[in-house]
């Protein structure tokens, strides 16, 4: 008989709890990487702004990588 083997409650129900398992255990190797990484990450100490790196001077900000950039008009009339 094809096709038995499908129909059969006992047969289904374990291949879906043994579906179910390895779903699981996939999920806590996941879970056990990303806790190592946090780990990892907080252990290591974080950099702080240091005030002599930052830019000086009256600079408008931008953004898009464009931060450092002065804008060459922010004191004219507003005829450029």
């Amino acid at each position: 008989m094809s096709g038995y083997t499908a129909q059969d409650g006992s047969w289904k129900s374990k291949e879906q709890s043994e579906e179910a398992r390895f779903a699981h255990e996939k999920e806590q190797q996941q879970l056990a990487a990303l806790r190592e990484k946090l780990e990892k990450d907080s252990a290591a100490p974080a950099k702080s702004s240091d005030s002599s790196t930052l830019p000086t001077g009256d600079i408008e900000g931008g953004f898009g990588g464009q931060e450092d950039l002065e804008d060459r008009y922010a004191t004219t009339s507003g005829d450029h």
